[in-house]
């Protein structure tokens, strides 16, 4: 299981979140340059301006997919969807997918699509119609039934959060916040 480190990205600056506080890092460029010498292949990025509507951090997205792999959540339309599925960062969309999105569209780029699940056993979405358009699922909880659950879908499933369960060797990664 591949460990994510998670980043925030507010202003073009990251941060961390330590004590449920934001504590700034630097600039992304240079934490993402630090993290591939460490051997990670692919960073998490909430993007705290784009959740408000703005797109203001797309340069710097563009430029850390030179580095390595990213994927981005917070992508509220179909035009942030679609830029940042142009330079190949992976964009993490929630299911159910809100209807700014009309994720058909973005087909031809499903090995980019993570689709981000809160509540499966919950959701009316958890069906394979839903999970046949994005290639991974991010699940934001622990339980273990609903993991199990998630691992029939055939699709690589992402954590939030530390794995503690036997089922950690059959997940894709696990997204843990970044100590810095």
């Amino acid at each position: 299981m591949m460990k994510i480190p998670l980043i925030y990205v507010k202003d073009k600056q990251a941060f961390i979140k330590k004590g449920g506080v934001l504590k700034l890092v630097g600039k992304p460029s240079e934490l993402v340059k630090k993290l591939k010498k460490d051997g990670v292949e692919l960073v998490h990025i909430v993007d705290l301006d784009a959740i408000n509507g703005s797109t203001t951090n797309f340069d710097v997205y563009d430029s850390l997919t030179f580095f390595m792999h990213i994927q981005v959540e917070g992508a509220k339309t179909e035009q942030m969807v679609k830029k940042l599925l142009e330079i190949n960062a992976r964009v993490v969309v929630p299911i159910p997918f809100p209807e700014a999105i009309h994720i058909e569209k973005f087909k031809d780029k499903k090995r980019l699509l993570v689709g981000k699940i809160c509540e499966p056993e919950h959701s009316e979405s958890t069906n394979e119609t839903v999970f046949a358009s994005v290639f991974d699922l991010l699940y934001c909880g622990n339980s273990e039934p609903d993991i199990r659950m998630l691992l029939k879908t055939k699709r690589r499933i992402l954590v939030q959060g530390k794995v503690e369960s036997k089922l950690a060797s059959k997940l894709f990664g696990a997204i843990e916040n970044f100590e810095g």
